[in-house]
């Protein structure tokens, strides 16, 4: 299993960064739309049980509803703003769990919680690849957080790991995983600073790793929480060793909106420059 996650990785990340890097918004919209498409129809056969016909049908009003927000040209904080209050409802799912397990059941079935829980990461990705030349360099770090996270959690869980998290939730994750993950994240806003020197101070760059790092582990929590609910192992096998696009995709969805968001509290993107 591993040996095909590392494989993987090594495939997937470089393709990744360089479509970050290089592609055009417009591309990227339809690159990253696909694979967030993937991961939400996953989402959508684990909870919505319907016909495929109805699933179709919910699966492309989330597309219609992305892309019409996103090719609006308004202010869509409202929309992240939702999202953080949605997760942070979704936090209070996990610490409890498994009490209230029969309402959070019922509460995946809603297609809106399908709709808070793509539509913000998706619309916050892509609307801040489209910030200027240095739109595409953040999301990047944005990535790299998320990435980061994972990987510490992982690499320090696996060495460290003695004491489990919320084993209630997912009997993997341990503390010393939780640590791992925010000291990568740490990690990873210091090297972005001394690299790109970018116009925000390494205090608020490290505040906005650490938010983005928790909203991350939060959002491979609660998927967690949705397996259990459902009794899933993995939401599909479409990446050798990962899983499906939702289990590679679940840290981001929390991560991206929060990421975002922040930036356009500490700072207002439009303008960030390196």
């Amino acid at each position: 299993m591993f040996k095909l996650r590392l494989i993987s990785a090594i495939v997937l990340i470089p393709l990744v960064v360089l479509g970050i890097l290089k592609m055009d918004t417009g591309y990227m919209a339809f690159a990253s739309g696909v694979v967030f498409g993937c991961a939400a129809w996953e989402w959508i056969q684990m909870t919505v049980k319907v016909s495929s016909i109805a699933r179709l049908v919910l699966l492309a009003a989330f597309v219609a509803i992305a892309y019409s927000l996103f090719s609006a040209g308004f202010s869509i904080s409202w929309m992240y703003w939702l999202s953080l209050c949605w997760w942070a409802i979704a936090f209070i799912g996990v610490l409890y769990f498994p009490k209230g397990k029969q309402i959070w059941k019922a509460l995946f079935l809603q297609p809106l919680v399908g709709l808070i829980m793509f539509i913000p990461a998706w619309v916050a990705f892509n609307q801040l690849h489209k910030q200027g030349p240095t739109g595409p360099v953040w999301v990047l770090l944005g990535c790299l957080l998320v990435w980061g996270a994972d990987i510490g959690a992982y690499c320090a869980g696996k060495l460290f790991g003695k004491t489990k998290l919320i084993p209630q939730v997912s009997p993997g994750k341990t503390i010393a995983g939780f640590y791992g993950a925010i000291l990568t994240g740490l990690a990873m806003s210091a090297l972005f600073y001394w690299i790109f020197k970018p116009a925000l101070p390494l205090v608020y760059l490290l505040w906005l790793g650490l938010a983005t790092v928790l909203a991350a582990v939060l959002g491979d929590l609660v998927e967690s929480m949705l397996k259990r609910v459902y009794d899933y192992k993995d939401s599909g096998a479409l990446i050798p060793g990962h899983g499906g696009m939702y289990d590679r995709l679940d840290s981001m969805l929390a991560a991206f909106p929060i990421y975002v968001l922040g930036l356009q509290v500490l700072q207002n993107v439009s303008i960030l420059s390196m």
